[in-house]
């Protein structure tokens, strides 16, 4: 700068050619800082302000008068800034004086030559008084001389400027490059604070979608409002669609309780996302009011505004059903309440339905079939009326589940009705047994009886039970043994029924007696036996219920082979009750042994003494054994006709009049036999000496060992087992030896009886031979003569 400072001539005025012109320079740099300097600042602060409150309105979307109030203040602090930066600096008088002290403050080094140049230059003789001249202007002149020399750019800080300058640049940039960049979004902003009503536009939107208008949802809208009236207790399922930039955090619901009409505090509820930019949450359970909008991205508000109203739906207050079941089960009507309903298929069920509030219209609905059936409105309870009962009817058909759907004066139905199950019960087909002939082992001469029993069982009622009999691939005619209903002995017919009217029985036993000459059909070979089969029948209506027995197969022997079978039947019988007598002996014999007190019983004897109670028991269960066996020969030799007496017709009788009664589905009935024991002491029954006699005494000795003596033996045992040591525990022991030594007694009578029995079949087995070999002598004998 010193360059370009005009060189004075000797002569010259160093203030009026240099300084003047220095300062005048100086002044005008500086006022064209203070210019730019102001107006960088001004436009700086400016566009900060507009950024902020570009932001603030961005994301908090401010109120009108907030707004304004921004704009007001950008425009203030333009003028202001303007008026205090850059006109006042601009008008702000400075002199050449106030330029030499800034010279003087920038270079302390003049030591205020540069403002006192300037003060003595324009001074007069009086002002001078005193002073030298000459050393005045050599002062000046050196001033002059110094200030060319200065590095003038020093009185200069460019950083405030740059900084300034940048800050300015940088707000104005943001300012131009985003209004370039998003221009709608500039031109919103601009339009929002000049008073207009400007909406952003926006990455995300956000639009609710919410469930039609039905029986279970009324919906009113108003614009960006929407009302929703629910009944209690229903479920709301919410969606909302996106449309734009998903958001990154999701979406979420704003929700608000109402209550007396003032909302309660906000809380988020996070919706969940869904294929197809959708999010979705649902509202369980319903209750109260609230309000809610959606929220997401920099969509704050979504597009509605949803207020949810709950009100209360007519519920079934009480369910009774009347039940009447199929006419062929003679069963009588059932009442019944609470909903449950379990009845027979094809009954017929009349439902009726009490509400707790008044009803529009309601209908029984089946869950699993999708029947829907509508309810008769009763007639109104009193004057009011209102009608809180119906009814309807249906037929059962199969299981099922149903719900009752109520419709209220206000177009709701109740959200949650209530599950009920139907329960359709089948009637199944009759059941029975075979309870003789037992199994197939069952062999009989072909002038033998054949005794059939069979016990049949059905849920209502049995309307057939049927034998045929198959003989070499012919089968026979069917042959009922159902008794008519008036003759059927176990069915209880009530007091005030007749007995032509009486209901079929579900539950029989029956025995019938049938001749094998009559079942043979005259055959005379017997190499092929006899199948039997039983069928039964039920009363099912419209379509009857049928099941059959399993077939049973009747050997059809000679004499020789029932020979054999009886043999074998009482050689098991023998060698049963020899080990029965076997195991009583020793199991006596042990007891016996334990001749202490009871207390002084060690370990070893206390285990003696539980050997001694479960060989009693295996003693026991040998007598049943045995007493079955019995009874089974008893019927083998009666059907057979191996009795030559003629009281054995009486036993038969005597047979078919107990059988007619049975209604316990016994195969053998030990009640029959003692009866012909107690009849052959009366003597009301005939001797039958061959075979008949001995086996009905074996059976009452065995009869008595498993009723009277194993029972007892076995009480004693118990007792001994928690006897008080002495006198008690003595006593105990003595009743069970004594008992013990009656089951010996009777088992050595029956071991007694069977080798008696077993010698004489054996006896007759060696006749029957001698009888056969003699038969072939003589054939052979008869040949030879036919040969000469």
């Amino acid at each position: 700068m010193s360059d370009s400072l005009p060189t004075s001539s000797p002569n010259a005025d160093p203030v009026a050619a240099v300084l003047r012109p220095l300062l005048a320079r100086q002044l005008r740099a500086l006022r064209g800082r203070y210019l730019r300097h102001g107006t960088a600042l001004v436009l700086a602060a400016v566009a900060a302000a507009v950024l902020l409150f570009f932001g603030l309105d961005r994301w908090l979307l401010l109120p009108l008068p907030i707004r304004l109030l921004h704009t007001a203040v950008v425009v203030a602090m333009f003028g202001y800034g303007f008026v205090r930066f850059v006109r006042y600096p601009l008008q702000k008088r400075l002199d050449d004086l106030d330029v030499a002290v800034w010279f003087e403050r920038s270079f302390p080094d003049l030591h205020q030559r540069v403002v006192s140049a300037v003060q003595l230059h324009g001074a007069d003789g009086e002002a001078l008084r005193n002073q030298s001249r000459p050393m005045i202007e050599q002062m000046v002149a050196d001033t002059a001389a110094a200030v060319q020399a200065l590095p003038l750019e020093r009185m200069f800080d460019p950083r405030p400027e740059r900084r300034v300058f940048a800050g300015a640049a940088t707000g104005l940039a943001l300012l131009l490059g985003g209004a370039l960049l998003a221009p709608a979004t500039a031109k919103a902003f601009l339009l929002r604070h000049l008073g207009l009503a400007a909406e952003y536009p926006r990455a995300t939107s956000l639009f609710l979608e919410l469930p039609p208008a039905g029986a279970d949802l009324q919906v009113t809208q108003r614009g960006d409002e929407v009302e929703l009236v629910l009944p209690a207790g229903a479920d709301l399922h919410v969606g909302v669609r996106v449309e734009g930039t998903v958001p990154k955090d999701g979406v979420e619901l704003r929700v608000a309780p109402l209550r007396d009409g003032q909302r309660g505090d906000v809380r988020s509820v996070t919706m969940s996302p869904r294929p197809g930019d959708r999010f979705r949450h649902s509202f369980r359970r319903l209750a109260g009011s609230f309000t809610f909008h959606a929220r997401g991205g920099d969509d704050p508000d979504g597009d509605l505004q949803v207020t949810v109203r709950t009100v209360h739906p007519p519920q079934v207050a009480n369910l009774r059903a009347s039940i009447t079941p199929p006419a062929y089960t003679g069963a009588p009507k059932l009442e019944t309440s609470g909903g449950a309903i379990e009845a027979l298929i094809g009954s017929d069920v009349e439902l009726v339905v009490a509400a707790t509030a008044a009803v529009k219209s309601a209908t029984l609905v089946f869950l699993e079939s999708g029947k829907r059936l509508p309810l008769v409105a009763d007639a109104p309870q009193d004057d009011s009326g209102v009608r809180l009962q119906h009814r309807v009817r249906f037929p059962v058909e199969a299981s099922d589940r149903y719900q009752i759907e109520l419709l209220g004066e206000n177009g709701l139905r109740n959200p949650n009705p209530g599950t009920y199950p139907l329960s359709a019960l089948q009637d199944y087909a009759p059941v029975g047994r075979w309870l003789l002939p037992e199994d197939e082992g069952l062999s009989l001469l072909p002038t033998a009886l054949l005794c059939l029993r069979v016990e049949g069982r059905d849920d209502f009622g049995l309307a057939a039970v049927d034998l045929v009999v198959e003989h070499d691939g012919a089968r026979s005619a069917p042959r009922s043994l159902l008794l008519p209903v008036s003759q059927q002995p176990n069915l209880p017919t009530p007091a005030d029924r007749e007995p032509a009217t009486a209901a079929p029985s579900t539950a029989i036993v029956r025995t019938e007696l049938l001749e094998m000459r009559d079942l043979l059909a005259g055959a005379a070979a017997t190499e092929n036996g006899l199948v039997l089969q039983v069928s039964l029948r039920d009363n099912k209506q419209p379509q009857a219920g049928a099941s059959e027995l399993p077939r049973r197969i009747v050997q059809v022997v000679d004499p020789e082979q029932l020979a054999a079978v009886v043999g074998r039947l009482f050689r098991g019988l023998r060698e049963e009750a020899s080990t029965a007598l076997d195991v009583q002996l020793d199991r006596r014999a042990r007891l016996e042994e334990l001749d202490g007190e009871g207390a002084s019983l060690g370990t070893a004897a206390l285990q003696s003494l539980t050997g001694i109670e479960v060989g009693q028991g295996r003693v026991l269960s040998a007598g049943e054994r045995l007493h079955r066996g019995l009874m089974r020969a008893f019927d083998l030799h009666l059907w057979n006709r191996l009795e030559p007496s003629q009281h054995a017709a009486a036993v038969v009788e005597l047979y078919r009049a107990h059988s007619a009664q049975l209604v316990e589905p016994l195969a053998l009935d030990p009640t029959f036999y003692r009866g012909l024991v107690q009849k052959r002491a009366a003597g009301e029954l005939g001797a039958m000496e061959r075979s008949l006699d001995p086996i009905l005494a074996m059976i009452d000795a065995a009869d008595r060992l498993v009723g009277e003596d194993g029972p007892a033996v076995a009480r004693a045992l118990a007792e001994l087992q928690v006897a008080q040591p002495g006198a008690e525990w003595q006593a105990a022991r003595q009743r069970a030896i004594a008992g013990q030594q009656r089951c010996e007694a009777r088992l050595k009578l029956l071991l007694e009886r069977l080798e008696e029995w077993n010698d004489y079949q054996d006896l007759v087995q060696e006749v029957r031979g001698l009888r056969d070999r003699q038969r072939d002598v003589q054939n052979r004998t008869q040949e030879a003569r036919g040969k000469k």
